[in-house]
């Protein structure tokens, strides 16, 4: 085991474990689980919507400011006023955009939906997401360039959905940006979306290892979890209010690279505990790796590994490794959470 000593945050402890994510709306999640997981995705039932899949083609889609879409966020608003009964969350790739419908929202007393880049969502889900692009007659190839293969902001958008997904963008600018013969994630989803689910999923070319998915057995990371479960039970005793998500983005735990790392896009920690703030908002406090002897024995995982451990310390950040041979280990992983939560007690 490897654990690294940082500064550690306050408040209230006690936690209860959630096993893996399972998706609960198969046509959404049935984009990421083709393009991105193997279809390897738990899903645990049908749609809960009629519709569970909308596009919203913004015509005349355009703007005076660089990455924004006023026109989107007009619709955003419209929307909002006419689903006050749901949980909705915005997410949008750009910053300005952001600051576009913030000011939007703000304007028609809609100050308590959540809006915000991919940061904003770090485990949250919504009824509803309403997922902005903000391409309009200025977005230049090279911007959509950044955007259309930005696997962690697609992946965001459409996990957080739990009943629906709305995707707002301009079909005449998609079009412009498109290069036919490139790969296109943003594309292929507006499509899927547009379709109702119908249209075909390209699966990306995508190693399990890069995916995040471990060589070990299902079984294991179970018996894991379920001991991670009993140990948080018996030693912080209900005392607040945490979680734990699985397979979490790293650029979902920290706002900035700091360490300026490639891997910050596009690495993932096996699993992220989270504690809500005196504000309820979630905030994480601890990443735990569950590790197999590829660990040691393969220099791409062990550098993948190093840059994890880099990033975590740039942002004092605990991550704690576990040899996946103590996953069974009860006593083991009850001794580990009661070395880090009594430490965050002192």
């Amino acid at each position: 085991m490897l654990l690294y000593s940082t500064e550690r945050g306050r408040g209230s402890l006690g936690c209860s474990l959630n096993h893996p994510k399972i998706y609960y709306t198969r046509k959404i999640i049935e984009f990421n689980n083709k393009k991105y997981y193997n279809g390897r995705l738990k899903v645990k039932s049908g749609d809960k919507s009629e519709t569970p899949l909308i596009f919203s083609d913004i015509q005349d889609n355009t703007t005076d400011y660089k990455n924004t879409a006023p026109a989107e966020a007009d619709k955003i608003v419209q929307f909002i006023k006419m689903n006050k009964d749901k949980s909705v969350g915005i997410i949008t790739p750009f910053t300005n955009q952001r600051d576009c419908i913030q000011k939007a929202l703000h304007e028609a007393h809609l100050d308590h939906v959540t809006c915000g880049t991919v940061h904003a969502f770090q485990g949250d889900e919504k009824d509803i997401i309403l997922f902005s692009l903000a391409l309009t007659d200025k977005t230049n190839p090279k911007t959509y360039d950044w955007l259309k293969n930005n696997r962690e902001l697609v992946n965001v958008a459409v996990s957080r959905a739990k009943e629906q997904l709305i995707v707002l963008s301009s079909r005449k600018e998609l079009e412009r940006l498109h290069e036919p013969d490139s790969p296109d994630d943003i594309y292929e989803l507006v499509n899927y979306v547009a379709s109702n689910g119908k249209t075909e999923v390209t699966p990306k070319d995508i190693s399990s290892r890069a995916l995040g998915i471990k060589p070990y057995s299902t079984e294991t990371e179970e018996a894991f979890l379920q001991n991670l479960n009993h140990a948080l039970d018996n030693i912080l005793l209900n005392e607040g209010s945490c979680s734990v998500e699985h397979e979490v983005a790293i650029s979902q735990v920290f706002s900035d690279n700091i360490s300026s790392l490639d891997l910050f896009y596009t690495g993932r920690f096996d699993f992220v505990i989270y504690q809500r703030d005196y504000s309820r908002r979630k905030m994480p406090v601890l990443a735990i790796e569950l590790d197999g002897k590829e660990h040691i024995e393969d220099e791409i995982v062990r550098e993948r590994d190093r840059k994890k451990n880099q990033i975590c310390r740039d942002h004092g950040f605990e991550l704690i490794r576990v040899e996946n041979s103590y996953a069974r280990r009860y006593n083991f992983i009850k001794n580990v959470l009661i070395d880090f939560f009594g430490n965050r007690r002192r």
